[in-house]
């Protein structure tokens, strides 16, 4: 999606600066004349996307490490409760 957002801000950039310096001759093609502002909102969207795309994948180690530290902690508890069934003592609910 970045990449996408990337080529569309890049082309339309260079359309409206190629109209607004008359480089392409547009006269009675005045709609052509966005071409330059689209780019440069398409350039926006793609830094928000850029900078929500770390933080979501930062967010999402920070989950998947969450996650494997709640298992390990479930895992431990059951081994305890598991061994101290195996000795003859009864393990107090919570």
């Amino acid at each position: 999606m970045t990449k996408k957002l990337l080529l569309l801000s890049v082309a339309a950039l260079a359309l409206g600066l190629a109209f607004v310096t008359d480089v392409i001759n547009v006269q009675n093609a005045v709609a052509l004349y966005a071409a330059l502002p689209a780019g440069a909102i398409v350039f926006g969207l793609f830094m928000v996307f850029k900078s929500l795309e770390k933080a979501s994948s930062l967010h999402d180690a920070e989950q998947q490490a969450r996650l494997g530290l709640q298992k390990d902690t479930d895992e431990k508890r059951r081994e305890s409760s598991c061994s101290s069934e195996v000795r003859g003592k009864p393990v107090a609910a919570h």
